[in-house]
């Protein structure tokens, strides 16, 4: 995870409830305005740091590195909703 900017070391804020805020708003479909403040908090400091991320390629990175070697040991696929 990248840290400070200008100099600074360490990161700027909890990097869980960032990743966790970005994840909320994946598996919800919500726009920025609908992050629960009070879990994540401001939502444009959420926004802010999600597009410096996209910019400095993190996401890449880390795709890249979680599809890298695939766990297929506890793969399934439930055929109940696979329609054929």
């Amino acid at each position: 995870m990248p840290g400070g900017r200008k100099g600074k070391c360490g990161p700027r804020s909890d990097g869980r409830r960032y990743f966790d805020a970005i994840l909320w708003l994946a598996r919800s479909g919500a726009r920025w305005r609908d992050l629960p403040e009070d879990r994540f908090g401001p939502y444009q400091t959420v926004k802010r740091r999600y597009y410096r991320w996209i910019e400095a390629g993190v996401f890449d990175r880390i795709f890249e590195a979680v599809s890298g070697d695939p766990d297929m040991e506890w793969l399934a696929i439930d055929v109940t909703v696979v329609r054929a």
